[in-house]
């Protein structure tokens, strides 16, 4: 894929023609487009040139990948914004830098000079089978059968087909160069995307108040702003945050069973990360109560290895520290097997066989 490393001046035909292009000498018509014959390589410097411009060519594949991370990290909402608006600034660079520079022969060459820029780079086949404009009125109608498009090619390999139209940066950068050339905004979108597993692609561009509901992906995803887009990734990210603060209460529910008394039931594996968070959350909650009494209750714990046992140590010392007294209860046979197997020292740590019976001992301690 060939795609200009930035916006700026995209040289068009053989040096002599250019020249009496730039000179105003020679007017321009679509139909002289041909990329082959000003590419200039220079592997010495690294570089491909058309006219002036510094190119880049890349890999499908790469663009794939790139695609692939853009959904899984960003999500498909912020991804198609992100691959519209960079078609768009394509577009709309290319069809500036164009037309800054050289006299187009009519109106219609200017504008089909853009289908024609993506049949040269690669991009997809064009063919325009509608054309209806007028500058000064405002109007403007185009259709077009898009074959062959890299982006539904690599989002079919990458994800499969899709449900809906994946041809974003194309519409992007059909929307760029019709908007420059009018003058005005003007908006393409996909009524068949090979994608989704059309034979081809059907685009159609009118101005966005000719659009109805249909239109209003394209219309989200092109008014999409830098802040939009960040301000999304930073709901999703606190979103995130208040599931994980969720996630963390439920591992560590404790609970006020009697004043002066906390439960801390426990359930599932217990590794160094958890054993952290338990023994913070459970701390806090002994200062912030002023309990003297905690009920570590590990009848949801099944399995208990000698990481597993030395956090349970941990936890009761750390408890002792604050004067509380920590009465562990529901130890299974099993646990109870490996503990003593392990070697581990509990023998100053009151053990119960149910929660109920560690609340009877507190308050029978209490009065």
């Amino acid at each position: 894929m060939l795609r200009p490393a930035g916006v700026g001046r995209i040289a068009l035909g053989g040096p002599r023609r250019m020249a009496r292009h730039q000179r105003g000498e020679e007017t321009l018509k679509a139909s002289e487009l041909d990329l082959s014959k000003v590419l200039e390589f220079q592997p010495a410097l690294g570089k491909i040139l058309l006219g002036n411009d510094r190119m880049l060519l890349f890999r499908q594949d790469a663009f794939a990948s790139l695609r692939k991370l853009l959904y899984e990290q960003l999500g498909e909402t912020m991804a198609r914004a992100m691959l519209m608006q960079f078609g768009h600034r394509c577009g709309a660079g290319d069809h500036e830098s164009i037309s800054s520079q050289y006299p187009w022969d009519t109106e219609l060459d200017e504008l089909a000079a853009g289908p024609m820029m993506h049949n040269w780079e690669g991009i997809v086949s064009v063919e325009v089978s509608t054309i209806d404009f007028d500058r000064q009125t405002g109007r403007f109608h185009l259709m077009a059968r898009w074959r062959n498009s890299y982006e539904a090619d690599v989002h079919v390999r990458t994800f499969g087909p899709s449900s809906s139209p994946v041809c974003h940066s194309l519409t992007g950068y059909a929307s760029g160069w019709c908007s420059s050339f009018l003058g005005a905004p003007a908006l393409a979108i996909e009524h068949a995307c090979a994608g989704m597993g059309a034979p081809e692609c059907r685009v159609e561009i009118r101005t966005p108040d000719a659009w109805g509901p249909e239109a209003d992906p394209w219309k989200q995803s092109l008014a999409a702003t830098n802040y939009s887009i960040a301000r999304e990734l930073e709901d999703k990210l606190m979103t995130i945050e208040r599931q994980r603060a969720a996630i963390s209460a439920l591992s560590t529910p404790i609970i006020k069973v009697w004043d002066g008394v906390l439960a801390l039931p426990l359930i599932g594996v217990m590794d160094s990360a958890r054993a952290a968070q338990v023994t913070e959350a459970l701390l806090e909650a002994v200062v912030q109560s002023g309990s003297r009494y905690i009920l570590l209750d590990l009848t949801g714990i099944d399995v208990v290895d000698t990481t597993t046992a030395n956090h349970f140590v941990k936890i009761i010392r750390a408890v002792a520290l604050l004067g509380a007294k920590l009465i562990v209860t529901g130890i299974a046979p099993p646990v109870a097997k490996t503990v003593v197997g392990m070697g581990v020292d509990l023998d100053r740590v009151q053990t119960l066989a149910t929660l109920e019976d560690g609340l009877k001992a507190c308050i029978l301690q209490m009065s």
